[in-house]
């Protein structure tokens, strides 16, 4: 059925708010570079795919998508595309969002992030709802990326034809990455691989190996003493981009770490609907509190 907010119409819109039982989901990003090799959207594509596939598997609604997670202002190197709200009005935008997505009936919202920089702000933002009296409630859930983490090793585990996507060649590449303790984060092989499932015309491998996904430790003096400087990793990563090349890496491998990632998520959509502890718990703070 068809479960994004944005295409259906007013008309059928009480058959999703039905079938996902109050549940709507947020996919969440930010707009910055990732590496050479794939585009500024990489995150918010990511959480917005898998997000989509999960809910053709356990049906909620897929809000449109939240664009603007937070980029730092004071990064070392300002790459060309990188847009940067403040925090007060990410956090202001995404409470009236929640409230309107609970005027349409949906009291409980899900968060599906893509972007490890937002969830220092995701965060406050939650204990900041626990200040004010409203009828639904919000959490969040951060995206994985199989593909370097799990996929290699579940495969020496199940053996050949264990991830039905995969070609002999891929199960090889994937154990070798595995095996050889391949390095990843940021525009590696995880992210890499959504892209080439979701968009692979927005990715460019040829692009690898002009600039380093290399640690420079610059600001390394910093955490052995104990303290924490704003953007520290972009010091460390000035080509917003981490670890090892992903060289290798196909649209298959991509598709399978979409329906392994979007299984997983439907699984957690799941409990969070069948969960009656949220709203009850909810409901006798807003008796009980003084606001």
């Amino acid at each position: 059925m068809e479960t994004r907010w944005l295409h259906i119409t007013s008309e059928n819109f009480h058959k999703i708010r039905e079938a996902s039982e109050g549940v709507c989901v947020i996919p969440m990003g930010c707009i910055e570079k990732h590496g050479l090799h794939l585009p500024l959207g990489t995150d918010i594509l990511e959480a917005s795919g898998v997000a989509y596939a999960a809910s053709q598997i356990e049906p909620f609604c897929v809000f449109p998508d939240f664009t603007f997670g937070d980029v730092g202002t004071n990064a070392p190197t300002r790459n060309d595309g990188i847009l940067t709200l403040t925090v007060e009005t990410e956090m202001l935008l995404l409470e009236e969002l929640c409230e309107q997505i609970s005027k349409n009936g949906f009291k409980k919202i899900l968060i599906m992030n893509g972007h490890g920089g937002n969830n220092p702000w995701l965060s406050t933002f939650l204990r900041r709802l626990g200040n004010r009296k409203r009828d639904y409630v919000v959490s969040t859930f951060m995206l994985e990326l199989p593909a370097l983490k799990k996929m290699g090793q579940f495969l020496m585990d199940n053996g050949p034809g264990s991830i039905p996507e995969l070609t002999p060649e891929d199960e090889k590449y994937l154990i070798g990455c595995t095996v050889n303790k391949m390095r990843g984060g940021h525009a590696c092989l995880g992210e890499t691989a959504y892209i080439m499932a979701l968009y692979p015309e927005d990715v460019h491998l040829e692009r690898l190996g002009i600039e380093s996904g290399e640690n420079t430790h610059v600001a390394d003096k910093f955490t052995e003493v104990g303290i924490s400087v704003p953007a520290g990793w972009d010091f460390n990563y000035p080509n917003a981009y981490t670890g090892d090349d992903p060289v290798g890496c196909t649209e298959t491998i991509g598709k399978a770490q979409l329906r392994i990632e979007a299984e997983r998520f439907a699984r957690a959509v799941k409990v969070y609907k069948e969960d009656t502890l949220l709203l009850e718990d909810n409901e006798k703070r807003n008796k009980n509190w003084s606001w």
